[in-house]
Formats: structure tokens, sequence, C-alpha cells
């Protein structure tokens, strides 16, 4: 065999060694552009550019630990702590688990175990780090998805316990005093804490919305029952009105969007009641909430106007679109009233009351609109 080539009508000969070139001729290419030519470095650019590349984290995990090692100085740190520096501002939560690869759902799990539910309904009383663990589940249940799985790693029943609620309920029991009876009866619910109460109360509003699967499990374990237990009570034995708050809005969550679950509120006999007192509450947001909700539920078909009727007072619905009324109230209490102005009786009531002086501030468009279209009712008879 030759030891030549032809190249170019010369013979040429032919290698007879493989020579490597030292790594630090090689050209280092970063995100397809050239940071580094090897072929025309000497070792000292060549050094100058490793040393360069170390300054930077990289893209893995091992890549960033180990620059953080490498670039970590104990005695800036001592300096540091000495002078009172302030320590590094806690990351949020997502980019943690993105991070550190954990699970949501064995950050949920370890949340429960942060709440020891039982604790609290046997009277343990707010902690730091139940109230810590609440707003972390609600973070959590805003997802679709893994408020689910909040519901069957057995969430719902520690908010149940938290809520009040007794043990053989928050497991699914048919027990009797949670249960409502034959008659009627809604269980004494009372909370060993309202303000764990009420951070529970957000978690199982924040599950519920918009999501059929929870809005089940919520009343497979009779969630709703308890709730509206919690708005129910008068007097002495009545819930605060911060939580009463929350508990409307997580009964208003579970309701919305499902005939079955509307179905199941409302069949309780204390439910229209309830709701058209807390239509006339005193507080703002509770009566708004209460408007916003019956509205909901008549749009959605599941509650009709004649079985409202009884229950909202006229009044109510005039003092609520009266100014100082805030438009959204306002706006929520004239659809109301438009949905239940088909009755004579209730007409002429709702104009009794002062319903056909009612006017509209210059910038609330959507109230000077709906008073357009009632007034003319009110003068029909």
């Amino acid at each position: 065999m030759s030891a030549t080539i032809n190249h170019e009508g010369t013979d040429q000969p032919l290698p007879v060694e493989v020579r490597e070139r030292p790594t630090a001729h090689t050209s280092i290419y970063k995100a397809g552009q050239l940071v580094y030519d090897g072929a025309a470095a000497s070792d000292e650019s060549a050094a100058a550019a490793r040393a360069a590349a170390s300054m930077e984290p990289g893209t893995s995990l091992n890549q960033m630990l180990a620059w953080g090692i490498a670039n970590s100085s104990p005695e800036e740190l001592e300096r540091r702590a000495a002078a009172g520096a302030t320590a590094p501002s806690q990351l949020d939560q997502e980019v943690l688990d993105m991070l550190l690869g954990q699970p949501a759902v064995a950050s949920m799990r370890a949340a429960l175990g942060k709440l020891d539910a039982e604790g609290i309904a046997a009277g343990a009383g707010a902690t730091e780090a139940a109230l810590a663990a609440l707003e972390e589940l609600e973070y959590y249940c805003e997802d679709v998805d893994l408020a689910v799985d909040f519901a069957k790693i057995g969430g719902l029943r520690a908010a149940l316990l938290v809520l009040g609620a007794p043990p053989a309920a928050a497991e699914g029991g048919a027990d009797d005093s949670t249960a409502a009876s034959a008659d009627g009866h809604l269980p004494e619910m009372r909370p060993a804490d309202a303000e764990l109460a009420e951070a529970a109360c957000g978690v199982v509003a924040a599950g519920a919305q918009n999501n059929p699967p929870f809005q089940q499990a919520c009343i497979a374990l009779r969630t709703h029952r308890a709730l509206l237990a919690l708005l129910v009570a008068t007097g002495e034995a009545a819930a605060p009105v911060p939580l009463q708050r929350k508990a409307l809005l997580a009964l208003s969550a579970i309701a919305r969007g499902s005939a079955e679950a509307a179905a199941a509120v409302l069949v309780q006999p204390a439910a229209l009641p309830c709701f058209g007192r807390l239509a006339a509450s005193g507080d703002a947001k509770l009566r708004r909430r209460a408007l916003q909700f019956l509205l909901a539920l008549l749009r959605d078909y599941a509650l009709s106007a004649e079985a409202l009727r009884p229950h909202v007072t006229p009044a109510a619905l005039v003092a609520a679109a009266t100014p100082p009324a805030d438009a959204e109230t306002a706006a929520a209490a004239l659809h109301v009233a438009i949905a239940l102005s088909g009755d004579a009786a209730f007409r002429r009531a709702f104009a009794g009351a002062g319903g056909g002086a009612l006017t509209a501030a210059p910038d609330e468009e959507e109230v000077a609109a709906l008073l357009q279209q009632l007034l003319p009712r009110l003068t029909s008879d």
C-alpha cells in the first residue's frame, strides 16, 4: 500500500501518527456563539477563558451547586452576619418546587401534617404554623388538579374538623349530628378557633371554584351543610362576621356552576331564608356576596323567581341599591329585583319602599341601564 496520496498532481506523504492538540486549544461555543477560539489561542488565553467560564453558574442543578461552592466565601458570610446584614429573602414557593423537584401533593401532605386538624378540633387553638399551613393549602387549591388531589388525600376532612364538624362527619359517616335530619335541622357547628375556620373556608372556596370533581367531593362529605350551619346561626350562637363572609364565599363556590351542588344546597329548608336574611345584612360585604350568590343561582336556573320571592323583601333590595351602596351591590340588587318583578305585588311593594326614586351616579353605567329597565315596570300596573 502506497504511503503517499496524490493531491493536485503532487504526491503527498500520509501521516504516520496522530498528534492530539491540547484541550486548551479547543474552541468553546455557547448558545451557538463562539466565545473562545481555540485555534488562535495561547495557553494563557485558554486559562483565562476557563476562569471566565467558571464565573457562570451553568444550567443544571449540579453545575449551580458546584458554582455556588466554588464562589462562596466563608469569611464574607461571617462578616455579613456580624454586621447584621439582612438575610436573603425567601424564594417563591413555586420556584422552590421547580428547583428542588418537590411534588405538590407531598407539600400538601406536609402542610396537613402541620395543621393538626384533630388537635384544633379538640380545642388546641390557633397556631402560626396552622395558619401558615392553611394559607399554603389555599395556594395549592387554586390549581384545579391540585384541588382534586387535596380532596383525595383527606384535605376536605381536615377542613371540616377545623370548621367544627364532629370527627364522624369529617370521616364521611352518616352521623345524624352533621347530616340534616328528616325535619331539616342542621348541625350545631362550634369551631374551636374562628380565625382558623375562616382560613379553612378560604381553602374550600379556592378548591371549589369552577371545579366539578371538587364540588362533588364537598357534597359527598356534606361540606355544604357545615357551611350553611355556620350561616344559619343567629344571636349569641352566630359566627363572627368575617367567618360568615368566608363561609358564604365557600358555599357559593360549591353551588355555582353545578346543578347537582346547587340542588343539594337549596334543598335545605333553612337555605333560602338564610340567604334572604344575609341579603339584608348590615355588613356591606356580606350583603353583596349574598345578592351576587342569589343572582348566580337565578341565572343558572337552579333557583326560580317564585321560590326566591317570599324570602327577599323589596325593602332590602331598595336599601342595597340606594347610595352610598357600591356599584356592584346596587347592580346585583337591581338584577334580582328585575328577576322578581314579574309579580304585581312585588312591584307595588318595591315602589312603596322607595324603589321608584332610585338614581344612579354618573359613572355607574350598569346601574343606570338596570334602572331604565326596571322603573317602567313599576308604573305599568
